[in-house]
Parts: C-alpha cells; structure tokens; sequence
C-alpha cells in the first residue's frame, strides 16, 4: 500500500485532510501541519521514515520538492476555491487584489471578468517579487490581498488585509488521483537520504542546517523539538545572521531570546551550507521571579494586526501612530479593556524599529517590586539600552512601584530606550485623587493616543467583521464566507462593552457555530442573547443554588467564574480548563 505525507499550511486544511482520510482506503495517509520551511523540516525526515509520496500545497510543495528525492504533488487551486473566496470578499468596503503565480491567478481573472467583480489580478513569478508588488498595490490605494500563504503572509507584514485562498474536497482528491500515478511511476526510484546525520549523533545542541539559497534543508531532533513552531521567515534576525554569513564567509553569534529562553546561536560556513548551533543561555533570571512567569516579556519582533475602520475616530488614531512612529518619544496610549492599545503599541515599535531593537513589556498588573529592583541591580536596561519598552497596565502599578520605575526612568543608559505605556481612560482621575505621580505620567506621555471605544465608532463593525471571517476561514476551514446583512445590523446595534476583543470573540463563536456558508440573524441574535446575559451583574456573596441538576450548577459556576474574569472568555475557560467553544456551548 501506498505511504503518503500530507504536509498542509493551515489548520482549515488539516482538518479538512483529516474527514477525506477516513474515505480513502487505498493509500496510508499521514498529516501534519507545516507551512514552507516548518513543511520542509517535516518532509526532509519523512524520507527516512518510508514514504512513497508527500503531498502538499502551493509555495511549501514547491520548496519541498527541492529538498526531498521522493515525488511530491502540489494541491491545485481549482475554480471552485477561488469562487468560495471572491463570494468571502465581496462584503468588503476596501479596494482588492489577487496576487498569485499564474495556477492561482489565470482562473481567478476568468472568474472576476465572469461575475463582473472590480478586483485587479497581478501574476508573480517567483516569491522574491511578492513583498515589491504588494509595495507597489499599498501604494496604489489597495488594502485587501487574496493569495496563497506566502501572498498573505508578506501582506500582513505590510499592515494589509490577506486573505488566503483555501482549498476545497475537489481539488485533494484530484491531488490524491495525480499521488496514485506518481506512486506507481517512482516507487522504484524511492531513495533513503540522510543528510548531515553525523552533525545530529551524540549532539545536545539544536542545530539547522541552510543551503547556498539561504533555505532550510535539515534540522536535528533536538532543533525539531525546541522549534517545531518556529518559522524561521518570520524571525528577521535568524534571516539577517543566516544571510551575514553567506555573505562574508565568516563565523557569526547573536543571543535572541525565542521560546521563553535566551539562545546563544552562532553560524558557520561549510562548503555551500550554513550550519547553525542553538545553545541555551540564560544571562538573567528576570524573566520568571516570585513565580510570575508572564511578568516581563522579552522579544525581537511582535506580531502585527492593523487597525480596521474607515470611521473619522480610527483614522485619526491611524494618522497619530504613523506620526508618534517617526519621534522616539514617549507614548502613552489609552482607552477601554479591549480596545486595541497593544495593537497600537506594536505597530508603533515595528514602523521604528531599525535593526535588532528589543522590545520588552513590563506587565505593570503582576510585576512585584522586588523584580523591578532586580531589574536595576543586573543592569537590565543598560544590556538592551537601544530598545523599546512597553510598560503595559501602568495605571495599575503601585506608588512604591511608580518611584522604582521613576528611578529606571532617570538613568542614563535609560535615557536611549524608547518608552510606550498604556492604560484605561481614568488616569486624569488618579492624579488628582494622588493613586498615580504626575511627574512619572509626564514623563511618559510625551506624546498621547486615546483610542475610541467600539460603541463610538460603529461604522467600522462592518469592516471588522470581515477582518475576522478572513482570519477564521483558513484556521477553522473554509465553510462561512460571510454574514448576512440583517445579522450585521444587529451586530452595528449591539454597545460592545468588551469593544474589539469582545466582537472578535463573537465572530469566532459564530463562525464555528454557524449552519450554513453565511451567519444568519437568528445565530446573531442568540449569541448576543446569551452575552447580554452574562453581563447581568450578580452579587459576589450569593452561594450557588445546589438544588439544581448537574447541568444547572455547572452554568452556574461557569458564570461566576466569566464575572470574576471581567466576563473575558478567554481567561474564563483556561481558568476552568476548557477551551472556549465548549464554554460556549455549555452556557446554551
């Protein structure tokens, strides 16, 4: 029997994968997620491991088919997906673009002129001329992308909107057809290759190993179980120090702190192949002190989310980021639980950043005294003096801690870093009540963003709402594709007391709930029915009724715990250890 690998780039694919396998009974499917260097990784050690066949699809097949000696089938994008995505965008309010290799876009333009849809078509050639044309269709006034992974990818990294073109059941079965053909022409030719199995042997260190294309081409056991997430194209500092060294031909070290851990890596040049050795080294141990784990933060590139709205409010929070971005003041950035303010401060830090800027985040709620005095006793500042902190919940600091921090803040190598803060609306009210020094909040709001809270700005639900049906559809499949307009306009209706988050969690609830390719009214009404309920203050000091059924007393707990946690899902259900649709549906 045929052994074939399915190496798929997005969860909706794999779960998708996973329903087909359970019809197919004359192949040996396996599946695993992974996506260009992470799906490479994978099939480079399925070779030694028997299998006859991988398949994969778009950019990841491409580069595995590189790597690997075993034949590899690319899952096509048929008519059928792009028509389910055009359908997903037609609700947007921005301008659009498809950007793919000729597979993606020859068909999509068909589509486009058939349905008469004002979207421009451009065709790549090669992935080195995504990040320039996507440049150029920013420029131009374009902020919606629909492509394949890297597509989307590299538009995110660029503050657009991607949205990626799934695949459907048509197009892996046609891919499972073209596997069987292929088995039967290169079962013979099948070959065992094992490359740099002596660098792994006896080896304690995380190793990856790059050809003269800068691609990742091996990684030992120990790098797969430290980094099977990592990807190493979205850490521009692991690509600078790999590109240095193909460069000069010379050895380089960096310390990047990745996975909670400091990592000394140093890279050398062997032949045509760039080794690089991960090494553990932990110069500190402010990261974990008195057991808050999460208190201090150290990174060398954030995620990025742009802000959605098209409202007068958010444009001009937009237009003060891209400002206060060109300035190392300070920024102190404001506003309701929910609303964005963490969104902001990364925008801010990635348009200022230069080089290797660190960011660090101080999380002003659960940082004790005793570890901002370390901070200052191990010289931490004065290590990353070049980079960006961001004190977030200042507000909620305490006065003895808002003399520490003052006195980081005189420091002289201090003086060099970049300082952002956020904090709710009432700040104005603690410095006149004496709960916050004045001179601390002067110093720190150089320069000030008051986000709007979502009740204000309604007009921009209706962009938000797209914003995350485009980001739900490849984590959960590719089913919904949209919202009805009637259940939109209760959404508009709705105050929002949790503001973005608290929309996006609806979204998410609605999306995975939903009967049909659209989210109708009904749904709508339910969910905010259930949510309006919850929000229903409650005294602290009733005990929970015992007389009830089990099902009964269990809502009950579940609903103190989401008063406890602010009515924050998230918090809620890890508190309880339970993922957050099974919170939704026990409170039904």
């Amino acid at each position: 029997m045929m052994k074939a690998l399915v190496i798929v780039p997005y969860e909706g694919l794999l779960e998708l994968m996973k329903e087909i396998q359970q019809e197919v009974e004359d192949i040996q499917l396996h599946i695993e997620l992974g996506n260009l260097y992470e799906g490479v990784a994978i099939a480079k050690d399925a070779e030694q491991h028997g299998y006859h066949v991988i398949i994969s699809r778009g950019g990841t097949a491409s580069m595995i088919q590189e790597a690997v000696s075993i034949p590899v089938i690319d899952i096509q994008v048929s008519g059928y997906d792009v028509l389910r995505i055009l359908t997903l965008v037609k609700g947007f309010s921005r301008k659009a673009a498809i950007v793919g290799f000729s597979n993606i876009t020859q068909g999509a333009a068909t589509i486009c002129e058939l349905l008469d849809l004002d979207i421009k078509t451009l065709t790549i050639t090669k992935d080195s001329e995504v990040t320039e044309t996507l440049a150029n269709l920013k420029n131009l006034g374009y902020e919606v992308i629909i492509g394949d992974v890297v597509t989307v990818q590299s538009a995110r990294q660029l503050g657009l909107t991607g949205v990626l073109i799934t695949s459907g059941k048509e197009a892996i079965l046609d891919a499972l057809e073209e596997a069987r053909r292929s088995y039967h022409l290169f079962s013979r030719l099948q070959q065992d290759v094992s490359i740099f199995q002596a660098i792994l042997d006896g080896n304690e260190q995380a190793i990856a190993v790059f050809n003269k294309e800068e691609t990742m081409v091996y990684a030992n056991e120990r790098f797969n179980q430290e980094f099977q997430w990592m990807k190493i194209e979205s850490s521009p500092d692991l690509k600078k120090i790999i590109h240095e060294t193909a460069l000069t031909r010379e050895k380089q070290t960096i310390t990047l702190h990745m996975n909670h851990v400091f990592w000394k890596i140093t890279t050398c040049l062997k032949e045509d192949s760039i080794i690089m050795y991960f090494d553990k080294n932990v110069p500190d141990q402010v990261m974990a002190q008195n057991g808050n784990a999460n208190a201090i933060e150290f990174h060398t590139s954030v995620s990025f989310t742009p802000f959605s709205g098209k409202s007068e409010q958010i444009q001009k929070v937009l237009k003060q980021i891209d400002q206060y971005s060109k300035s190392e003041a300070s920024v102190w950035i404001s506003g309701e639980e929910g609303i964005g303010k963490e969104l902001a401060v990364h925008t801010i830090y990635l348009k200022r950043k230069k080089m290797k800027e660190s960011f660090i985040t101080l999380h002003c709620d659960v940082i004790s005294e005793e570890q901002l005095k370390n901070l200052l006793n191990e010289a931490f500042f004065e290590r990353y003096a070049n980079g960006v902190v961001y004190l977030k919940h200042i507000d909620q600091l305490s006065p003895s801690m808002q003399k520490e921090l003052s006195q980081i803040l005189t420091q002289n190598e201090a003086e060099k870093l970049q300082w952002l803060a956020s904090s709710e609306d009432n700040i104005e009210e603690k410095m006149k009540g004496g709960s916050f020094d004045s001179v601390l909040y002067a110093a720190l709001a150089e320069l000030k963003i008051q986000i709007p809270p979502l009740r204000e700005r309604r007009s921009d639900i209706e962009d938000l709402v797209h914003v995350f049906i485009s980001e739900f559809h490849p984590k959960y499949g590719n089913k919904v594709v949209g919202i009805r307009q009637d259940a939109l306009e209760e959404l508009k209706n709705y105050d929002w007391p949790g503001n973005v988050q608290q929309l996006r969690q609806i979204i998410e609830q609605l999306f995975l709930e939903a009967s049909s390719y659209y989210i109708e009214k009904n749904e709508v009404e339910a969910a905010l029915k259930q949510l309006k309920q919850q929000e229903k203050p409650a005294d602290p000091l009733t005990p929970i009724d015992l007389s009830g059924t089990l099902e009964e007393i269990e809502k009950q707990v579940i609903i103190k715990v989401l008063e406890e946690e602010g009515m924050n899902q998230s918090k809620a259900a890890k508190r309880l250890g339970i993922n957050r649709s099974t919170l939704w549906r026990k409170l039904k």
